[in-house]
């Protein structure tokens, strides 16, 4: 009898720790972690609960966030999170280049959302054990690549599924409206990044894809790099038929005044024929959702007729 009860005992165990070792808890509270994730910093994330308390470090993370549906879940943002408006309604933590740790702690998040320009605060944040997820795209793919990373560490897959079938619509239209144009009927585009010294976009910035998508070719599309400084002279060489700037430049009149000062570009196609645009800077820098409109802004810039 006693042999039968101990057997009975040891089998009772067994079951218990089996059926322990074959459930998974989504939340958090058992061992295993609600996400396991590699971030494009290449650093591997551990997030052992749905985050309900996210603190967003970059404006184009902060974008993000609510693009996936997680307004509500932020609980704290940049002084340059300005978009959507909700964003401005959130606790500030400090500027974009020097967030607030203190700030951000008291804050208690369950998840930060940074950028591969704050690996100081990544160090720390990791000594402190709070889980920070590094976002750093440099294309549409990896754009995508950073929604559905937050997806996964939050949560908000199907959020992400409608997010990326509603951007990738969006081009295909655009692409279709210019499918019809000849590779010699393209634009030369140039865009002014900064004006002194003088800096355009090479074939690695974010600016040339948009350029790219939306039917226009850049003109310094063939610099390896981001943003490299150019020269008057090779712009008036290269002859853009449209140019782009920033708006915080000022007003498009204004500019096409002082480009016009410039030696030798008044005998730009561009600048002769009144095809000097500003665009909004947050749209065209920021790789995130609105990605798609500002592919969609210079295609109609470049192509009014088609759009």
């Amino acid at each position: 009898m006693k042999k039968i009860l101990i057997i009975l005992l040891v089998l009772h165990t067994f079951l218990l720790v089996f059926s322990g070792c074959g459930s998974t808890d989504v939340t958090g509270g058992g061992d295993e972690p609600f996400a396991r994730i590699v971030d494009q910093m290449g650093r591997e994330l551990l997030v052992p609960k749905v985050p309900e308390r996210i603190i967003s470090i970059s404006p184009a993370n902060t974008e993000i966030a609510f693009a996936l549906g997680l307004g509500d879940r932020l609980v704290g943002v940049t002084d340059y999170c300005s978009y959507p408006t909700q964003a401005q309604d959130k606790t500030s933590v400090g500027g974009y280049s020097d967030p607030n740790l203190e700030k951000i702690v008291a804050l208690e998040p369950d998840l930060i959302l940074a950028g591969s320009f704050h690996k100081e605060e990544v160090l720390k944040l990791d000594e402190m054990g709070i889980p920070v997820l590094v976002l750093d795209p440099q294309s549409l793919e990896e754009i995508y690549e950073s929604f559905e990373l937050v997806a996964i560490a939050t949560g908000a897959e199907a959020e992400f599924k409608r997010l990326a079938a509603d951007m990738k619509g969006r081009i295909d239209a655009v692409e279709e409206r210019l499918a019809s144009l000849e590779e010699d009927k393209k634009v030369r585009v140039y865009f002014e990044v900064y004006s002194d010294p003088l800096m355009s976009a090479g074939n690695k910035a974010e600016i040339n894809e948009i350029i790219s998508l939306a039917g226009g070719i850049n003109i310094f599309a063939d610099i390896d790099g981001t943003y490299p400084v150019v020269s008057a002279e090779a712009v008036v060489k290269r002859d853009p038929q449209v140019i782009l700037f920033p708006d915080y430049h000022g007003t498009e009149e204004f500019n096409a005044e002082l480009l016009q000062e410039r030696p030798g570009w008044g005998e730009i196609d561009a600048v002769k024929n009144g095809r000097v645009h500003a665009v909004e800077n947050d749209v065209f820098s920021r790789p995130g959702p609105r990605f798609v409109e500002a592919v969609e802004a210079a295609a109609k810039l470049f192509y009014p007729d088609l759009f």
